[in-house]
């Protein structure tokens, strides 16, 4: 499959390097050359994987984006959601309706970056889709060279527009084995446990964060952390339940007991091999995407559908509280947060056809003004 990953941060270079090794024709583009560093003369990367080791050949690496997307299947995005509204205006000159977008996660993504492309007058690819986590696990370890010690085990996938996803799906699965299908876009992006794990653990760890390098993940998860992150995880499965969405709810205590394991994102030994890599002991600022990205987009959507579903979330709520006294801004009913995406008028019911329709909705008329 001919393929473009748009995006040189680690896991664009784990995404490129892992789909090129499995036989797909892969451009790599960064609106920064620095990004790409050696790749602009010679487009290798060495990938360390779970599952697959070797160094790739892609097609380019190139900072010109419709050189990029040109002749592209799949688009994969790789890149936080605080960068999903810039590159749709990027991507607007340069779609066409048989190509697929998909973002690696999303928060709602799809629909958010769908509206963007259409208020930039672009033409509307065949779909767009999001996951509920990152594919990979994943750090460049040096400027051509990237670990990945976990790739998802089951990895939850969405579609915008959830009618298109019979047509999708299939394809997607070549390049994920691990697809999990959702119901639909809002369904995957409620599995997403970047807002439910990261900002409980930059939040009661930044007396350390502040000192300089540290993992939160081997050292910042203390009990009274996991009590925080359980909390939200609990309000996050209640918001699914209220708007309907069926199991699994890949709660994050598969993620710690090693007994349920198999039930969640990233499979067995997950966290022992995430802390056991070394490999997130970094820099941790407020700039970081666990609080621009989880934070104040994450929790943000999270609150709001809690809110549409008739779930209390004083957990979600009081996080984006003091996040906000933090950052210096409001942060609830903004970012994600439906009625900040134009949805916020629309009942529930309304809501999941819109979704399921996507553009053929007469609704999107409204949602894109």
């Amino acid at each position: 499959m001919k393929l473009a990953v748009l995006g040189a941060g680690n896991g664009g270079f784990a995404t490129a390097a892992d789909l090129a090794l499995a036989g797909h024709r892969v451009r790599l583009w960064s609106r920064s050359a620095d990004a790409l560093g050696p790749l602009v003369e010679r487009a290798t990367i060495t990938l360390d994987a779970e599952g697959r080791h070797g160094t790739a050949q892609l097609e380019r690496a190139t900072t010109d984006l419709g050189e990029a997307v040109e002749g592209a299947e799949v688009l994969i995005v790789p890149l936080p959601a605080t960068s999903h509204e810039e590159l749709a205006k990027r991507l607007a000159p340069c779609l066409n309706d048989r190509q697929i977008i998909l973002l690696t996660p999303g928060t709602l993504g799809s629909y958010a970056m769908a509206r963007g492309i259409a208020r930039a007058g672009g033409p509307l690819p065949l779909a767009l889709a999001e996951t509920g986590t990152l594919p990979y696990l994943t750090r460049k370890t040096a400027p051509a060279v990237v670990k990945a010690p976990l790739r998802a085990a089951n990895l939850p996938i969405g579609v915008f527009p959830a009618s298109r996803g019979p047509r999708v799906l299939p394809r997607l699965a070549e390049l994920f084995p691990a697809v999990r299908p959702c119901a639909d876009s809002l369904d995957v992006a409620l599995t997403n446990a970047g807002p439910v794990i990261h900002p409980p653990l930059v939040l009661l760890n930044t007396g350390a964060i502040d000192g300089g390098s540290f993992d939160v993940h081997a050292a910042g998860t203390t009990p009274s952390v996991r009590r925080l992150i359980d909390a939200v995880d609990a309000e996050r499965v209640a918001t699914r339940r209220g708007w309907g969405y069926a199991a699994p709810h890949y709660e994050l205590a598969t993620y710690y007991d090693e007994t349920r394991a198999a039930e969640g994102l990233y499979g067995a030994g997950a966290k022992t091999k995430l802390v056991a890599s070394g490999l997130w002991s970094e820099i941790v600022t407020f700039e970081h995407r666990y609080v621009t990205e989880d934070a104040v987009l994450g929790l943000a959507l999270l609150e709001s559908a809690a809110r549409a579903a008739g779930a209390v979330t004083p957990a979600i709520t009081g996080l984006l509280l003091v996040y906000g006294a933090l950052l210096g801004r409001e942060l609830s009913g903004r970012g994600r947060a439906l009625e900040h995406l134009g949805l916020g008028d629309l009942s529930r019911r309304e809501i999941l056809a819109f979704l399921r329709d996507g553009w053929a909705s007469p609704m999107w008329r409204k949602a894109i003004q």
